[in-house]
């Protein structure tokens, strides 16, 4: 007799072979993406198990494993990091701190880890209030290296001993001074940031006559421009009609920004909130506050939480 295999047998032969193939290119990739970046930067490439564990964790309850790390050691690293992944058509994912809560930070992708070396003040301007910084650096650091011009970073999330500037403009952060000082994208002057088409764009206030003749530019910038005004006009009434009206928000993209006076518009404030998805941030210029010369806590007790609510506003307006 001839034995015959069944036909379930062969369909689950198929699939297996179909998950081995896919694994074998899978593997083939990251190699082959390893291999293109140690061969083009200075910094680290880590694809061994024990980093990519680290790394697929943040301070959320989420775990998912990259594709690998890159720790750049300089812009340009960066810079190829970036057209390195594009060719291979690996996703990006640029991390700070880790101290995201929802899992903004893990993704299986190749992470770009700004931390570790990307964290200098690149300019100080105690006349203008403004302070030019590369995203790596720490909040807490950041405010320790001002305290000598005796002003500050004003949000003041609570993750600041481990937020990253890149982080917290990716996250739009704030903290416990939002109603003094406001949340970070009210911060932000302008920035520099490469697209994952290797443009790279300076963004910051732009007057409507300026904005306007940038847009008939065939430039990066200038078809960025364009391409902004066709979509407000387009979905400006939209955006106004159904965009949350209040202002202390974290999620989603700063759709707002775009409603904003052409006198008052700022393109750079679009990436706020964009958790690295629409450019990767090169370095950022924030506007600061003057430093409290002394700061107090006043504990107030109530009897019932509906009184502790009500006395909020008179509360407020003492500033």
């Amino acid at each position: 007799m001839t034995a015959t295999v069944p036909a379930s047998t062969d369909v689950s032969s198929a699939a297996n072979g179909r998950v081995r193939h896919r694994q074998q290119s899978a593997d083939s990739l990251t190699q082959t993406l390893q291999a293109s970046l140690r061969s083009r930067i200075a910094g680290e490439v880590r694809f061994d198990a024990v980093s990519r564990m680290l790394y697929s964790t943040d301070a959320s309850n989420y775990q998912i494993e990259p594709v690998g790390v890159v720790i750049p050691a300089s812009r340009e690293d960066v810079l190829a990091t970036i057209e390195i992944a594009a060719e291979h058509g690996v996703p990006l994912l640029p991390r700070g701190g880790g101290s995201s809560l929802a899992g903004q930070t893990v993704g299986a992708a190749l992470v770009i880890d700004f931390s570790k070396v990307l964290n200098r003040i690149l300019d100080v301007d105690a006349e203008s209030r403004t302070v030019t910084v590369e995203p790596g650096i720490n909040l807490d650091a950041l405010n320790r290296q001002l305290r000598p011009t005796g002003l500050m970073f004003g949000p003041d999330p609570a993750s600041a001993n481990r937020a990253t500037a890149g982080g917290v403009v990716g996250n739009n952060s704030t903290g416990s001074h939002s109603i003094l000082y406001g949340m970070t994208g009210d911060n932000v002057q302008s920035l520099k940031a490469a697209t994952i088409d290797g443009a790279l764009l300076d963004l910051g206030p732009v007057s409507p006559q300026a904005m306007a003749g940038h847009a008939g530019l065939n430039d990066a910038r200038g078809r960025l421009f364009a391409q902004l005004l066709a979509f407000r006009q387009r979905y400006g009434g939209l955006i106004a009609r159904d965009f949350p009206p209040h202002w202390r928000r974290a999620t989603g993209y700063s759709l707002n920004e775009l409603l904003k006076p052409d006198d008052a518009f700022n393109p750079a404030r679009l990436l706020v909130s964009s958790e690295g998805t629409l450019a990767t941030l090169l370095e950022i210029t924030f506007n600061l506050v003057p430093r409290p010369t002394q700061t107090g806590l006043v504990l107030l007790q109530f009897e019932e939480l509906v009184a502790s609510m009500a006395a909020a506003p008179a509360i407020l307006e003492t500033g």
